[in-house]
């Protein structure tokens, strides 16, 4: 039965269940023997040919959803257990539900990246329901919900996690970041080659391209040594290569590299110049093919726009101090933990 969109209900005739189907992939199931419905645990990946089952009926369909013919995919997830949803569903209801409080973008925002970090989030889901629902009992504004959500937020994930600062993941992010790790070389042939490099993937941070740039290469450049062996058996790559390569740093350089970063704190925090407080006032990152290809720019649009780009970082000093500090405090134990299991370079690699 062709229901809504691409949206279609069939049975299961052996179990006697009902499937629902999305472009004609499985995404939810009805079982009538414990009368309870389910989102499939690989929505959207197992494709049914809808011509190989019966049609449900409208009143067997209309028996399974509690007395209501569905007109939304939304009146399915409903009946299914909230731990078997996504956090799009769970967004898709709030926003059904309560759309006075979601149409607000600090809201909706705040809603998602506390989804987002919950170590269980069908219960922060629930609890998120339930505050919305006494909000609009009581009339709540705007600012008052968004208040109550970042209180509800510290209960839960037991921190701040809108507290403004420069990122540092602990372990590996793919998309735009870099990726830094204890590493060892296991074969000199080609160092560039990723199978020649073993890596420490447990001790592994990320950092953003463009918060490396701004932050970091004042003394990645300094200090990258491109007659260090491993460095120089990299095939077809000289310098410090941006895109996909190891570039390699002794543990020895390291310790230089976060003895200028614990000067550099001190520096800032005293109101002191030296050669990194002047590099950070200037700005970098932000690629210009991003521009390109996200925004469709032309070359003289992109030339444009290089021509007008700000020239000076207006960073707050405390976040810069506040990255380096968390930045010194993993690197230390990342080369405490690396040389205890045998490895000798620290790696970093862009995306």
């Amino acid at each position: 039965m062709k229901l809504f969109d691409t949206i279609e209900a069939v049975k299961f005739p052996e179990e006697n269940m009902i499937f629902i189907t999305r472009g004609g992939y499985l995404y939810y199931i009805y079982n009538p023997k414990y009368k309870w419905w389910r989102k499939h645990s690989n929505a959207g990946n197992d494709h049914l040919t809808i011509s190989n089952y019966p049609d449900v009926s409208r009143e067997e369909l209309v028996d399974a959803m509690k007395g209501v013919f569905p007109k939304k995919e939304t009146d399915f997830m409903r009946l299914c257990n909230s731990s078997q949803l996504c956090i799009r569903d769970m967004l898709d209801l709030l926003k059904e539900d309560y759309p006075k409080y979601m149409a607000d973008y600090a809201i909706y925002h705040t809603i998602h990246r506390l989804l987002l970090e919950s170590d269980i989030c069908h219960k922060s889901f629930e609890k998120l329901q339930k505050l919305l629902e006494d909000a609009t009992t009581n009339h709540h504004n705007s600012n008052q919900v968004l208040t109550q959500i970042k209180n509800l937020s510290f209960a839960i994930i037991g921190r701040d996690i809108f507290k403004r600062e420069i990122g540092i993941v602990d372990g590996h992010d793919s998309s735009s970041y870099f990726w830094i790790m204890p590493v060892r070389v296991i074969d000199f042939e080609n160092t560039a080659d990723l199978d020649s490099v073993a890596e420490m993937r447990s001790a592994e941070i990320s950092i953003e391209e463009d918060d490396v740039a701004q932050y970091l290469t004042p003394f990645l450049y300094k200090y990258f040594d491109e007659e260090l062996t491993e460095n120089k058996k990299r095939k077809d790559v000289s310098g410090f290569e941006w895109y996909l390569e190891h570039n390699f740093f002794t543990f020895d350089s390291m310790a230089l590299i976060l003895k200028d970063i614990e000067d550099t704190v001190d520096a800032l925090s005293s109101g002191r110049e030296t050669e990194y407080t002047q590099k950070l006032k200037i700005k970098r990152g932000t690629a210009t093919y991003q521009l390109v290809y996200a925004k469709n720019l032309t070359a003289e649009e992109v030339a444009e726009y290089n021509a007008n780009r700000p020239t000076e970082d207006d960073t707050a000093e405390a976040l810069v101090v506040d990255f380096y500090q968390r930045f010194l405090y993993r690197m230390e134990h990342m080369l405490k933990v690396g040389k205890e299991k045998g490895y000798n370079l620290i790696s970093f690699m862009g995306p």
